[in-house]
């Protein structure tokens, strides 16, 4: 194991290294500006009240968004650090919580921090919108971050009974619960199992907390206006969620699968420690806390896109567990998820159901690396961003923007023979403009 285990640290570092020199030219991009806009039009606690009452209940995630400083940050810079900041927080969470639930160095701590920064990094879906796009990082990437936290803080309660550890976990509850809804079903699930486990007093409150959250979040004025009207009889209806919620399933299922023998190679001592802790039963429920947001989806009729990031780690995770108890041998195939994960793109799909090909992300980072010009890229962003701001006309027809990177998030607005799509409004709002248009 040991040599696996170096093999992937080594990548593990290599793949940071060439994450952080992506970030480098790293730019603001779409509901950036228009977050911003809403601040500056009608104030934090009105565009709170904006978000709330008609596009949706993430309190948090939502509000964290209404701080972007597009306006004041002349130089780009925010766009460039905070995806390194938020890798090195995953990272450093992650390792804290190694070493406080495993007991290990941390040295070790550490290196097991970064291998599993390494498949969370593989098994991403969108891996621009969830790590380079402000927006998206805040609304996904940042609430598994927090999370990381709330177990420390969990754990720090368990073993010390102080009471401030229990008002900080509860108040991190409170908070996920309005990052997305992925993040609060899979919460309000373990908040659920750990409550019939032990009906302690403690369990109630932060359950009740999280049942809470998670109502102000659902309930969302904003959630309901978003839904889209069906003409389709009852019963169609209900056939397409259930179609929904298979292929959904199936994507998880087989990604994931394809990758466990070498994620229980990796992870087998810590994997066993677990298996020693809980029954299988105990197991099976945790992983079947992955179900509810897959139900959830196919209700809202919602296919795999960067909203299942959180949902596919934390049933990599929880599925990793249960096939360990029963089937542990499938790790001496770790060789075949090795050479997959290096693998390109499958494009089997039309563009519309695109985020069904499977994709394990290596292969495009070092593409990104080697074959785009990101410097021109980000010059020609730099340019047209200079165009919009100084030009006194308040209509304006851009170039395209000619070098597209595949890992940075990037939408390109319709031009002048397009339906104007919502890239084009954020921008003539923002810069107070009439009409924006490319080529």
């Amino acid at each position: 194991m040991k040599s696996v285990q170096n093999i992937l640290l080594f990548l593990s570092i290599l793949l940071l290294i060439g994450l952080m020199y992506i970030a480098l030219f790293n730019v603001y991009q779409t509901d950036d500006y228009i977050y911003s806009y809403g601040t500056r039009k009608l104030g934090l606690l009105g565009n709170i009240q904006n978000f709330y009452m008609n596009w949706g209940g993430r309190y948090f995630g939502y509000t964290i968004n209404m701080f972007n400083p597009v306006s004041r940050d002349l130089e780009n810079i925010l766009p460039k650090i905070y995806p390194v900041f938020l890798f090195l927080a995953f990272i450093s969470i992650l390792a804290l919580n190694f070493k406080i639930y495993f007991k290990i160095s941390f040295i070790n701590s550490i290196t097991k921090g970064l291998l599993l920064f390494f498949f969370y990094t593989v098994i991403l879906v969108s891996l621009s919108e969830h790590y380079y796009w402000i927006t998206g990082a805040n609304i996904y990437f940042l609430p598994i971050i927090l999370f990381g936290i709330l177990l420390l803080f969990y754990h720090q309660f368990q073993e010390t009974g102080k009471k401030y550890w229990f008002y900080l976990s509860a108040f991190g509850i409170l908070i996920l619960m309005g990052s997305n809804e992925i993040m609060a079903l899979i919460l309000l699930g373990i908040l659920t199992v750990l409550y019939f486990q032990d009906k302690s007093k403690e369990h109630k409150i932060v359950l009740f907390v999280g049942l809470a959250g998670f109502l102000l979040s659902f309930l969302a004025p904003g959630n309901f206006k978003r839904l889209a009207d069906s003409t389709d009889i009852f019963y169609i209806k209900w056939l397409k969620r259930g179609g929904i919620f298979g292929v959904n399933t199936v994507y998880i299922s087989f990604k994931l699968i394809l990758i466990l023998p070498l994620f229980i190679k990796v992870f087998e001592r810590e994997l066993k420690r677990i298996i020693n802790k809980i029954s299988f039963k105990k197991a099976i429920i945790i992983w079947a806390i992955s179900f509810l947001p897959l139900v959830f989806t196919g209700y809202i009729m919602n296919t795999i896109g960067r909203q299942f990031e959180n949902l596919i780690f934390f049933y990599l995770i929880s599925f990793s567990v249960v096939m360990t108890f029963k089937f542990e041998k499938i790790k001496k195939f770790w060789p075949i998820s090795f050479v997959i994960i290096f693998l390109p793109k499958i494009n089997i799909f039309t563009e519309k159901y695109s985020k069904f090909n499977v994709n394990y992300n290596l292969n495009s980072i070092l593409k990104e690396i080697l074959y785009t010009d990101l410097k021109a890229y980000d010059r020609e962003i730099e340019n047209r961003i200079s165009t919009i701001k100084n030009s006194p006309k308040d209509s304006l027809i851009l170039d395209k923007i000619k070098t597209v990177p595949q890992v940075l998030y990037f939408d390109e607005m319709s031009s002048v023979n397009e339906e104007k799509k919502y890239v084009n409004d954020q921008l003539q709002k923002y810069f107070d403009k009439k009409y924006i248009r490319t080529k």
